[in-house]
């Protein structure tokens, strides 16, 4: 009875083992990085922005990413929000470009006429975003960016 005890208690553990190996492990999270924002429809209270968002997958499965949600900061303060449900796959260990809309309001305008007449404007216009990306096959992964965009620089620092 002592060699069946044995038995149970390894075949047990390589179930154990076996069942913790098929979970597969939490994906990498991903780069999401501004590559261009281009301005749509402007009124006083709100102003409408293209935004093009560059999403790298570090992983080995691609990513059916099927919406995104974001805040973005300029010079530490909110500016825009935006969201948007374009579907785009962002292939194994690659990236996709996605255009998404952003909203900003008066307050936000506001906030960055202070901050250039404070004479911060000068210096370049450092930015933020944060969200979350929606895939279809991995979850809701969350991102995070920062950078500063310079006069007359071709592309944002980091």
């Amino acid at each position: 009875m002592h060699i069946n005890a044995r038995r149970v208690l390894a075949a047990a553990a390589l179930l154990f083992v076996g069942a913790c190996s098929g979970m597969g492990t939490r994906p990498q999270p991903p780069s999401v990085t501004v590559s261009d924002v281009r301005m749509g429809t402007a009124s006083v209270m709100e102003q409408q922005y293209f935004v093009k968002l560059r999403v790298q997958n570090p992983n080995d499965t691609e990513w059916r990413v099927s919406g995104v949600s974001f805040t973005l900061e300029l010079n530490g303060q909110p500016f825009a929000k935006g969201a948007g449900g374009e579907a785009v796959t962002v292939p194994r260990l690659g990236s996709a470009v996605m255009e998404v809309e952003a909203i900003s309001g008066l307050s936000g305008i506001l906030r960055q006429l202070s901050t250039m007449q404070e004479g911060k404007a000068g210096q370049g216009v450092s930015y933020r975003i944060k969200g979350r990306l929606v895939t279809r096959n991995a979850g809701s992964l969350p991102f995070e960016d920062s950078g500063e965009f310079r006069p007359g620089a071709a592309s944002p620092a980091r």
